[in-house]
């Protein structure tokens, strides 16, 4: 088989890395994979790294899409709920008419955010091939949410969200009918890492009907193996005999990371007599990679702060360095974090949410406590900084679970029979298609540095129907949010500031000519009223005529009884007329015969 993966990045980030070790395991397994990519960090000549073309199809929409509406519409629109990532699906790179493409036996799609749209998504559905879609987040079946924050409109319309401030126009909601309209007729297998985002799937309006299986996601065992704790300490400048605690995230602000609710863990450990005497004792640390929050940093324990780590033996030694590995999300999906701490020999205390119960063992791999209970985190803190036997013990039975369920050959087993099982069910793949092009355009790009596609602005009809208004919106954001940037920003400012005023310009004469439409429309209408008003008119008016001439042949029927009516009459009166003259002759004859006298007798006369 012919495997194609699709990611937004190769390596960076979670999810891209998730993306890359599954494309490595079926590569490890014997499989024909490759992966298109927006952003390529690798050199992994197999990952094939796709640009845009010069100019999109309209470098305007382009702009508004990108540079407007999301950072003055979306981003900085979102509420206290979250800030986390909330993506508009548009615009996208087109990829269905590359070779390799419409080459490759299956589609796994993956992170899919700023790169493909829902109409380039249409089009890659529309070539026929089974298509897999990885969840890393949920922003897959919601309006653009990639957590909800716990609201569960996804599973009727999106309608108000909760993330958006002001949205008087329901974007999110208009972006969920586009899904739902674009993915009706999808040949789509839904694949979640973990059970939690598999029952979101489900529950969701735009999934729900589709098969969903669970695949967890994998790591390198043979690379993320258990070190030496006291020489990993060490190797960062840290005693031995120091507890240390490890956290990580990418922004440590992000409100989903629970950060927050760590600081409490951790202030409430700072009040229990062990902690302090350790802190005293100079025999405490925290460990970050990854950018921590700064109330982390000045909360009164040594803290090494790691920063970005680039390679995974520093990340193996990061984890190998920790006594304790530190989760404190508050939505997650099945984090590739706690693989690696697992797969390290390093236990995990984390929060009861999402896809971590699938990973974490309590009492057996790590701890789970209770979801932003920090009061509780800090107890489980407390407790395993007592107890190095059995950090000991978990350890090792999370190195043992990676092994057996989470390295990369287990995973690409699972995805490789689910492939397996979908090609063979799929009846139309490379019908038109010779052997030897598929052949050619298969291993041909491996050849290139990059493709180049056209980037589509195409819009869905819903989010078409207030594309105007949230635009109109989204350009009068902007002097606000330009005033309060600072002096360093001058020249900038003013060139933003110039191409408002341009924009807005222009999208009043837009409105103009739209309302003159609209009014060529109206009067356009107005005018087939008056059509349809005359041609009831003149239907009632020849139904009239119909009566009347209806009438008048009855008229006309009773004018020809009466004609023959009278022709009878006159018949009668020709008859009586020549009785008449024939009594007149007798009479006469009778009065020659007979005396006047006997005819007065007789009465005659």
């Amino acid at each position: 088989m012919k495997i194609l993966q699709i990611s937004t990045c190769d390596i960076n980030g979670g999810a891209a890395r998730a993306t890359y070790r599954l494309h490595k395991g079926l590569r490890e397994i014997g499989q024909d994979c490759r992966m298109l990519v927006r952003h390529k960090e690798s050199q992994d000549d197999t990952v094939v790294l796709v640009d845009a073309e010069e100019r999109p199809e309209n470098p305007n929409e382009d702009f508004f899409l990108s540079d407007i509406i999301q950072p003055y519409y979306i981003d900085s629109n979102q509420t206290e709920l979250s800030n986390t990532l909330f993506s508009l699906s548009y615009p996208g790179y087109d990829l269905s008419e590359l070779p390799v493409v419409q080459s490759a036996d299956i589609v796994n799609l993956h992170w899919m955010a700023q790169y493909q749209s829902l109409v380039t998504l249409h089009r890659l559905f529309a070539l026929g091939k089974p298509v897999v879609w990885t969840l890393h987040d949920q922003w897959g079946f919601t309006g653009g949410c990639h957590y909800s924050a716990g609201c569960e409109k996804y599973q009727s319309d999106c309608v108000e969200c909760p993330q958006l401030g002001d949205d008087p126009f329901n974007l999110p909601a208009a972006i969920l009918k586009d899904k739902l309209e674009i993915f009706k007729d999808a040949d789509l297998t839904i694949v979640t890492p973990s059970r939690w985002m598999a029952e979101c799937a489900r529950r969701s309006r735009l999934f729900k009907d589709l098969k969903i299986e669970v695949i967890p996601n994998s790591l390198e065992t043979d690379i993320y193996t258990p070190l030496s704790k006291s020489e990993a300490k060490e190797e960062i400048g840290i005693s031995p005999e120091a507890i240390t605690m490890l956290f990580g995230a990418i922004d440590g602000s992000e409100k989903r990371k629970g950060f927050f609710e760590l600081v409490n863990a951790i202030k409430f450990c700072l009040n229990e007599d062990v902690f302090q005497k350790l802190l005293q004792d100079d025999k405490i640390r925290l460990i970050c990679f990854g950018r921590p929050s700064h109330e982390l940093e000045s909360i009164g324990i040594p803290f090494v702060a790691l920063g970005h780590l680039d390679s995974d033996e520093k990340i193996r030694s990061a984890y190998s360095a920790a006594d304790i590995f530190l989760l404190p999300s508050l939505e997650d999906n099945l984090p590739n974090t706690i693989l690696e701490s697992m797969s390290c020999g390093t236990p995990v205390v984390a929060f009861d949410v999402g896809g971590l119960p699938d990973m974490v063992i309590n009492g057996v791999t790590g701890q789970l406590v209770s979801l932003s209970d920090s009061r509780k985190m800090g107890e489980t803190i407390i407790d395993l900084i007592q107890k190095p036997d059995l950090r000991k013990s978990m350890g090792k039975e999370g190195r043992k679970r990676a092994e057996q369920e989470y390295s990369l050959g287990v995973q690409a087993g699972r995805y490789s029979d689910l492939y397996k099982e979908l090609h063979l069910n799929n009846k139309s793949a490379f019908q038109a298609v010779s052997a030897s092009a598929v052949d050619t355009a298969w291993c041909d790009v491996r050849k290139k540095e990059s493709l180049s596609v056209p980037i589509t602005t195409a819009i869905g009809p819903s989010f078409r129907e207030i594309y105007d208004q949230v635009l109109m919106k989204a350009l009068k954001t902007i002097p606000v949010a330009l005033d309060i940037l600072d002096d360093g920003h001058d020249s900038q400012v003013k060139q933003m500031k110039e191409l408002h005023v341009h924009l807005e310009e222009r999208l009043v004469k837009i409105h103009v000519l739209t309302g003159m439409l609209k009014a060529e429309q109206a009067d356009g209408a107005a005018g087939k009223r008056e059509i349809e008003g005359l041609k009831t008119v003149l239907t009632q008016r020849a139904a009239i005529i119909e009566n009347l001439d209806a009438e008048r042949a009855k008229y006309l029927a009773d004018i020809d009884s009466l004609n023959a009516e009278n022709a009878r009459c006159l018949a009668d009166i020709d008859k009586l007329t020549e009785w008449l003259k024939d009594s007149q002759q007798r009479f006469s004859e009778l009065r020659t015969r007979f005396p006047v006298r006997v005819m007065k007798k007789l009465k005659l006369i």
